[in-house]
Formats: structure tokens, C-alpha cells, sequence
């Protein structure tokens, strides 16, 4: 057998392994560049959603929706619901 040729197949083989490896690595680095790209807009969405949602709630803190019952319960007594009623405002006056 030729030493030259064994030499040339094997920088061949080298050579080609190289390309076939530069390949795949180019393909992993797109793909994880794609998935952190993802990851960031999603985590920006999870930051904005929970924004809007810190802000409705120091908007329903803010409202003053008075709460009074229409109608007594069927185990409560018509006094007691106007009790109940009597309590909502004064501590919806207080606040």
C-alpha cells in the first residue's frame, strides 16, 4: 500500500469529518440562539403581564365600591342583614 495514499485519505477524512462537525455545531449555535431569543420574550411577556396585573390591583384597592345585600340570606333574619349593611358603610366610611 502507498504511504502517500493512506496519507491523503486520511487528510481527506479529516478534512471532511471537520466540515460535517463545523456543520452540525453551526446548526446547534442557530438553534439555541432561536430558543434564548424565545426565552427572552416570553420572560418580557410573564414581566408585563404581572405589571398589568400590580396595577389592576392598586386600581381596585383605590375604588370604593360600597357592598350592601339585597336580600336576606335564608338563614339570616331581616334584622341581621340589616346590620350587616349598617357595618359595610361605616367601614366603608372609615377607609
Amino acid at each position: 500500500m502507498n504511504l502517500f495514499l493512506l496519507g491523503g485519505a486520511l487528510a481527506f477524512t479529516f478534512f471532511l469529518g471537520w466540515i460535517v462537525r463545523s456543520r452540525e455545531l453551526a446548526n446547534h449555535k442557530r438553534k439555541v440562539f432561536t430558543l434564548e431569543t424565545e426565552m427572552v420574550a416570553n420572560h418580557a411577556e410573564i414581566l408585563n403581564l404581572q405589571k398589568e396585573k400590580v396595577d389592576l390591583e392598586k386600581k381596585l384597592k383605590s375604588l370604593s365600591i360600597p357592598v350592601i345585600p339585597l336580600s336576606a340570606q335564608k338563614d339570616e333574619k331581616p334584622s341581621e342583614a340589616k346590620r350587616v349593611a349598617s357595618q359595610a358603610s361605616s367601614v366603608q366610611k372609615h377607609s
